[in-house]
């Protein structure tokens, strides 16, 4: 989807949910003035929104926000965003798509988190974006994911942060862990969760996947190290 496509949708979706359920069809006739494929896509967001409610645990514009960085994907590899080139693709969240990308200064792998370019007239997600990024680097913690730099080149929104070696603890899960393993992971994410509300920070999505599990290169660990993300 092209970033100007995905702003009409991104409109015509929030315009359609200020409307009563009984007043969105006749919106959208006038709205997509014809256009079928249009109509489809923001029916489907506004069943998806409907069907969710509040507890759906990824809202329909961050599953189209997904998508969107996805499409990017092959187009950001090997390009140079500042002073970061852009290696490989990590993942893709509801707010754009991390990379693995080399500090052209520092000599330092990176992981690097990009706004999405169609998200970038939108100046409540570029806030948000930001506030994610200013929240984090707020807190000196060793399980938190050190934040190096927020900034804009070329009009792309970027977070440069610490590189982790490690796998998701969704992954870590799924093959196997001992009783002291979870104990262990369990305090961690606790400690990080005090240190956060005693800032009065709120992390809001905690789960498996925004939790890694470091990877042990050297093997003296005497317990599991995890850091928090997002």
């Amino acid at each position: 989807m092209k970033p100007e496509r995905w702003q009409q949708l991104d409109d015509l979706f929030h315009s359609a949910l200020e409307r009563a359920p009984a007043e969105r069809a006749a919106f959208l006739d006038d709205a997509c003035a014809g256009d079928e494929s249009l109509r489809k896509q923001v029916e489907a967001l506004l069943a998806a929104h409907v069907e969710g409610g509040s507890f759906i645990e990824n809202p329909a514009l961050q599953v189209e926000a997904r998508s969107l960085a996805m499409e990017e994907h092959q187009s950001a590899v090997g390009k140079t965003i500042g002073h970061y080139k852009i290696i490989s693709s990590i993942g893709v969240g509801g707010m754009g798509e991390v990379y693995l990308a080399q500090d052209t200064k520092l000599g330092r792998k990176v992981a690097l988190k990009l706004l999405p370019a169609g998200f970038t007239q939108d100046t409540d997600r570029v806030r948000r974006f930001q506030q994610e990024a200013r929240a984090a680097s707020a807190l000196n913690h060793p399980n938190i994911i050190t934040i190096y730099e927020i900034g804009q080149a070329e009009e792309r929104h970027f977070i440069a942060t610490e590189f982790i070696d490690g796998e998701t603890l969704r992954l870590r899960m799924s093959k196997g862990m001992q009783f002291d393993e979870v104990l262990s992971v369990g305090m961690q994410v606790a400690d990080v969760l005090t240190a956060a509300h005693a800032k009065v920070i709120v992390h809001r999505d905690i789960k498996p996947e925004n939790i890694i599990h470091v990877r042990d290169t050297h093997q003296l660990q005497t317990k599991s190290s995890v850091k928090v993300l997002d």
